[in-house]
């Protein structure tokens, strides 16, 4: 999906790769809603396979940068293009309570044999024999298990996803990052993670971002190399870099 406010290409700042190569390039992207300016300024690029993490505090412009990526925010300004096949996760796994699990994931799905893709793609999140489910008999990580199959079955070149491990127990948690991991490592399709959590961000991402009153504060690639650990002295020394850019330990800690 391409839109814009503006008619004349323009390179987009930030990010690695050619312009011909980005699958999302923002320039000058701007929101308000009832004159309070949620995003302003914003310039990104993301090339493909790239799997980048937006931090910020609440009220910072994380997700409606998600949003406007998704193309479910029509009222952004500047220039804007993202994938033409996004797909999105939510907090939320946002089933259809009285539809099967199957029949979740296999609503709206186009192309040849759309229930076997769906069965497939249940089998690779780890729901192979829970087709004939029902949401409500569902854990809550499982249940966003099938919200990462009907994402992923659809073959995103772009898969955004909205803080999806919120809800869940620490245990599940981990456990869903793990899977995540797994599933971009396997399809590589570009992924934009919105997250509160740093040390997720870090094990996830390729490059991470801090949104600040509407603006890219920062962007830096994760210094880590695969497959990352918690007790990887680059990741614990970004993870305090960026809580002290949060505010949340001491800037002379």
């Amino acid at each position: 999906m391409t839109s814009s406010s503006d008619t004349v290409a323009a390179p987009a700042a930030g990010g690695a790769g050619t312009a011909d190569e980005a699958i999302v390039e923002l320039e000058g992207l701007g929101r308000s809603f009832n004159g309070t300016v949620v995003l302003e300024s914003v310039d990104l690029r993301i090339g493909p396979g790239e799997f980048v993490a937006v931090l910020g505090h609440s009220g910072s412009g994380k997700t409606t940068l998600l949003r406007a990526l998704a193309g479910l925010d029509r009222g952004v300004t500047g220039r804007i293009r993202t994938g033409e096949r996004p797909a999105v996760v939510f907090q939320d796994p946002r089933l259809l309570p009285w539809r099967t699990v199957l029949v979740n994931v296999v609503i709206g799905l186009r192309g040849p044999d759309p229930e076997g893709r769906a069965r497939r793609a249940l089998a690779e999140v780890g729901l192979a024999g829970r087709e004939q489910a029902w949401p409500r008999q569902l854990s809550g990580g499982q249940r966003q298990r099938v919200a990462l199959a009907r994402a992923l079955v659809r073959e995103p070149d772009i898969l955004l996803l909205d803080e999806p491990f919120s809800a869940l127990d620490a245990l599940t948690r981990v456990a869903a990052q793990d899977l995540v991991n797994e599933l971009w490592q396997a399809h590589r399709p570009a992924a934009v993670l919105v997250t509160h959590d740093v040390e997720e961000a870090l094990l996830l991402a390729d490059r991470a971002l801090l949104v600040d009153r509407g603006r890219i504060a920062y962007d830096e690639p994760v210094a880590a190399p695969r497959p990352r650990r918690r007790d990887q002295p680059q990741i614990v020394a970004q993870r305090l870099d960026l809580l002290r850019r949060l505010g949340v330990i001491d800037p002379v800690a």
